[in-house]
């Protein structure tokens, strides 16, 4: 059982939800934020604005009624227009005509103020205020650090809430795997001993022969375990394919009498560098899974020539539409048959590991496996 595998699959989709459930609120926290920043600083800017043109037509009515200097601060950018609009005095050209009051025109904030009344001549006020665009500029900054900054400790507070909630799943697993690997340990003494006690048996009663075939399922069993927890760790070496199918088919020879199955077989040698444990279990499961699925009174036909093996079997029930799917872990043919659906997972990791190519085809009451050696 690969734990590491299921818990970095486990944290990571956990991670991918909540990341983009956070994402999603800091993004729209951001731009409420932003759009907060961007009122207030048209508010701000329009007050001010308003206050430099309500003292530009103050001074002029003052000095146009008290004869008082008429002058106007020097920070500030003005435009001042008779009652036809033509410029009379100014530190900017208009760039097109103001409809409101206040507006956003190329980066510039303008507000309009009407409250000169004719005095000195002057019949509308302009100010202006160039700074809008580098303090929006600044204000998205301000808003992106936050939300980075936000993030930051969210994602790491995430990452530990992730770690534990998986943690006390992580010690059910941990403990599940150490009991199947003890389990796997602990049958080998047992089906070692049955095995032989059976080998010894000189009477072949059908109750021999029983015990013999469940004694068989339960070595299979525990060559699949063995594998599937420990790997194998004996070195490559040549071996004929051929001497390997014909002693598994002695294996097999109670159930084919137990099932009335006809077996039909054509061997040639064939002779490869490999384990020859992982090529045992290798066609140990599609031979299994022939004889699991064929139906009784059935014939099996198994070929290997040119190192292409094949084994055929008529079907007892329907596969699955997609037969890819049968060589995925705890995948099954059929509900009906037993096992485990490991047998094929297996076959599957074998094959990848050595480059082997393996096919399915189907008809409508038959499978075939062919196996490519080279």
């Amino acid at each position: 059982m690969n734990l590491y595998f299921l818990k970095k699959r486990s944290l990571g989709l956990f991670l991918v939800t909540y990341f983009g459930a956070i994402t999603i609120t800091i993004i729209g926290f951001t731009s409420l934020l932003y759009k907060m920043g961007i009122k207030n600083l048209q508010e701000r800017l329009a007050t001010k604005l308003h206050n430099q043109a309500t003292t530009i037509a103050f001074r002029a009515i003052d000095a146009h009624m008290v004869h008082k200097p008429f002058f106007i601060d020097k920070r500030v950018a003005y435009l001042l227009l008779d009652s036809k609009n033509h410029p009379i005095k100014g530190t900017f050209k208009l760039p097109q005509k103001i409809e409101q009051e206040f507006a956003i025109i190329d980066g510039c904030a303008y507000y309009v103020e009407k409250g000169a009344k004719g005095h000195l001549g002057i019949d509308t006020i302009i100010v202006r205020d160039c700074n809008y665009k580098r303090e929006k500029r600044a204000i998205l900054y301000k808003n992106l650090l936050i939300a980075i900054l936000s993030f930051i400790p969210l994602l790491a507070i995430g990452w530990y809430l992730g770690k534990l909630f998986l943690r006390p799943w992580q010690r059910r697993i941990q403990e599940l795997d150490r009991f199947i690997k003890d389990s796997t340990h602990e049958l080998n003494t047992p089906v070692t001993t049955i095995m032989l006690a059976l080998s010894k048996l000189k009477e072949q009663s059908r109750y021999t022969h029983i015990a013999k075939m469940s004694a068989l399922r339960i070595t299979k069993l525990y060559d699949d375990l063995t594998y599937i927890n420990f790997g194998s760790n004996t070195t490559p070496e040549q071996i004929d394919i051929k001497e390997i199918i014909d002693q598994l088919l002695h294996l097999f020879c109670l159930m084919q009498e137990h099932k009335k199955i006809t077996l039909q077989k054509k061997l040639s040698s064939c002779i490869i560098q490999a384990d020859p444990k992982e090529i045992e279990l290798l066609l140990k499961n599609l031979i299994d899974n022939a004889y699991k699925y064929a139906p009784i009174n059935s014939p099996i036909a198994i070929s290997l020539e040119s190192c292409q093996f094949t084994i055929t079997n008529y079907l007892a029930s329907s596969l699955p539409k997609d037969v890819e799917s049968l060589f995925e872990r705890y995948a099954r043919g059929s509900s009906s048959s037993g096992g485990f659906g490991i047998g094929l997972s297996i076959v599957k990791t074998v094959c990848q590991k050595y480059n082997f190519r393996i096919k399915v085809t189907t008809t409508k009451d038959q499978i075939t496996f062919t196996l490519f050696f080279k």
